[in-house]
């Protein structure tokens, strides 16, 4: 019985450095279906936050590009400024909606700029309507001078999850699906910067006229 218990524990012993030398690598899952490759639901989540931040900011900032148009004697232009800002401030505005907001927005900015560098007199009926004006600009300014930080923290976000996608499939699905916040990214901040200018402008020829100010004065741009 001795003899049959030793030659049995010799046996499982000898499988068990057998298994050991001889035992099969892991295969490794497929790095196509890694846990790696599923981008997290947070940056979607980011995206549609800043984008209610940035359709609100915009939407402000049109509807006082507005009344600035119509002081300019700009009726059709104040028209599409104000149906563009009703869209973003309607609470479901597109992808393509805050796009072409962004951009009209940058171009009205850049030709309304140039009025007030020329600072040229303002007639009676102008300059009622510009005094109507002033403070809401100012104030959509600076309203969308604050979204700097949230811009900059959804590209971090994004350019992270990004590289952590290693499914091309879904990485592609992935720069499609972010593509809005990616041109906010890129376009945005720079908007920001010519929208400060202009607003610093508008308060040089507001004074120049000599428009009350001391509301917008204190406003940080």
């Amino acid at each position: 019985m001795k003899k049959y218990l030793l030659a049995l524990a010799i046996l499982v012993g000898f499988n068990g450095v057998i298994s050991a030398q001889f035992k099969l690598p892991s295969i490794p899952s497929n790095p196509l279906s890694s846990d790696k490759s599923e981008p997290s639901g947070d940056v979607n989540a980011s995206q549609e936050a800043l984008m209610s931040k940035v359709a609100d900011a915009i939407g402000d900032t049109l509807a006082a590009q507005a009344l600035i148009a119509e002081a300019q004697g700009k009726a059709e232009l104040a028209a599409t400024l104000n149906n563009t800002s009703s869209k973003l401030k309607g609470g479901d505005p597109s992808n393509d909606d805050i796009k072409g907001a962004v951009l009209l927005t940058k171009d009205t900015a850049a030709e309304q700029k140039e009025v007030f560098s020329a600072g040229e007199a303002m007639s009676g009926g102008s300059k009622a309507l510009y005094g109507k004006a002033l403070l809401p600009y100012v104030k959509a300014v600076a309203k969308t001078a604050k979204l700097k930080d949230p811009i900059s923290n959804f590209m971090k976000d994004a350019q992270s999850t990004l590289k952590t996608t290693r499914n091309p499939m879904k990485l592609t699905k992935l720069k499609k699906t972010l593509d809005t916040g990616f041109f906010v990214g890129k376009n945005v901040p720079k908007l920001i910067v010519s929208l400060a200018t202009s607003a610093k402008d508008l308060m040089s020829f507001a004074k120049k006229n000599d428009l009350d100010t001391s509301g917008a004065d204190d406003i940080e741009l």
